[in-house]
């Protein structure tokens, strides 16, 4: 483990470890990992147009952002928080704070920097199960697989809010690099 921001960042082979440790299951380590590859490309490129990510961070809280995800369904409790909780608990507090953030930023922070945070965020928001797709597309599953309603305006006006703040971070993503969201899947490849 490296040490970085005052933190400890546990590397891959420890990341399958806590992954197997709190029996997170396959489907969900596959959809950890497709993020892990979308996030670390964006940091990489990102980093080759002047940003200043740690990659490595990047890469831990990829891996364990769904950690506490079946704790989760279970206690209908948020597992970005419960998340949290458990990596700080076991010392890795800045890969706990990145994966509080990867369901609701508590804001998209200034345009001058993009963060770990965001990356991990907008990341997991591109990957539907283990397939890359637009933010469109992803959206849309959301609404039909949890259900909502016509009715639910609490929630239809708390996914719309998540919604615009996901295409304006895309936006700033986007700005620094040279290539469009849609051409995500494509670019990756040619790599």
């Amino acid at each position: 483990m490296r040490a970085s921001s005052g933190s400890k960042v546990p590397d891959h082979d420890q990341c399958y470890t806590l992954l197997k440790r709190y029996e997170v299951p396959d489907h969900i380590i596959k959809h950890s990992e497709t993020v892990s590859r979308v996030a670390i490309f964006l940091a990489e490129r990102l980093n080759v147009s002047g940003e200043n990510l740690n990659i490595e961070e990047i890469e831990a809280a990829a891996l364990l952002h769904d950690i506490t995800k079946m704790e989760g369904i279970e206690s209908r409790r948020d597992h970005a928080q419960t998340g949290r909780r458990l990596l700080t608990e076991l010392g890795f507090r800045r890969i706990g704070e990145i994966v509080g953030e990867h369901i609701r930023l508590r804001e998209v922070g200034d345009t001058c920097r993009i963060t770990e945070e965001e990356i991990i965020n907008y990341a997991d928001k591109r990957v539907m199960h283990t397939e890359i797709v637009t933010l469109q597309e992803r959206f849309a599953d959301l609404k039909k697989r949890y259900g909502i309603k016509a009715s639910d305006e609490k929630v239809i006006e708390r996914i719309m809010a998540l919604e615009e703040r996901i295409y304006e971070l895309e936006r700033k993503i986007f700005s620094r690099l040279d290539f469009a969201p849609e051409e995500l899947v494509q670019t990756m490849e040619i790599r």
